[in-house]
């Protein structure tokens, strides 16, 4: 969180610096070059401007099974307090590619659960095998064509089943499934 932070506050200086006004809160299109912001305090303001700009952020995607919250988003991984020497990474893009390869580096026992055949879905097959063989060579447990079917909360840590009927112990389940923006369109 604090790397989150402190990226987040060169964002701002760097807008800032340019002589761009930042409001924080729920902004709406009011009309042409007009936006409505509510603000985080429920303060209405409305601006207009030659040009608007945005910025909606994204929140990570959590899949819909039981115990779900059980599970983390590469957001909480970046501040856990405690180092997780088991791991459950849902996802194989760059992301849970990235976490399973730092988590392994640094000793932890990493179990990479993904639903295609090799992971980094959209880059080049032939490099996508040499990915999957070269993590595989890092002591990383691959479980291609699975999904997770529920999670549950055991004394020993959480035990994750998958759709196979395989049952994992984890420290920390790490659903790496994609993003999607925090936007909505309304029509009024």
């Amino acid at each position: 969180t604090d790397e989150i932070n402190r990226l987040n506050g060169i964002y701002k200086r760097l807008l800032s610096n340019a002589g761009v006004k930042l409001f924080e809160g729920e902004g709406k299109i009011a009309g042409p070059n007009e936006v409505e912001v509510t603000q985080l305090d429920g303060t209405k303001l409305s601006y207009t401007a030659k040009h608007i700009l945005i910025a909606t952020g994204s929140r990570a995607q959590r899949p819909d099974i039981p115990g779900k919250e059980l599970g983390i988003t590469s957001d909480e991984a970046l501040s856990l307090e405690e180092f997780p020497k088991r791991t459950v990474i849902l996802g194989a893009g760059y992301i849970a590619v990235e976490f399973a390869s730092i988590w392994r580096g640094m000793g932890s026992d990493v179990n990479l659960v993904f639903r295609r055949e090799l992971p980094l879905r959209g880059f080049d097959d032939e490099m996508r095998a040499v990915v999957a063989r070269n993590l595989e060579g890092r002591g990383i447990n691959l479980h291609p064509r699975t999904n997770l079917k529920e999670l549950i909360k055991t004394d020993d840590g959480i035990k994750v089943i998958t759709d196979h009927g395989e049952e994992l112990i984890a420290d920390a389940v790490l659903f790496a499934t994609g993003k999607f923006q925090k936007l909505s369109v309304s029509k009024d």
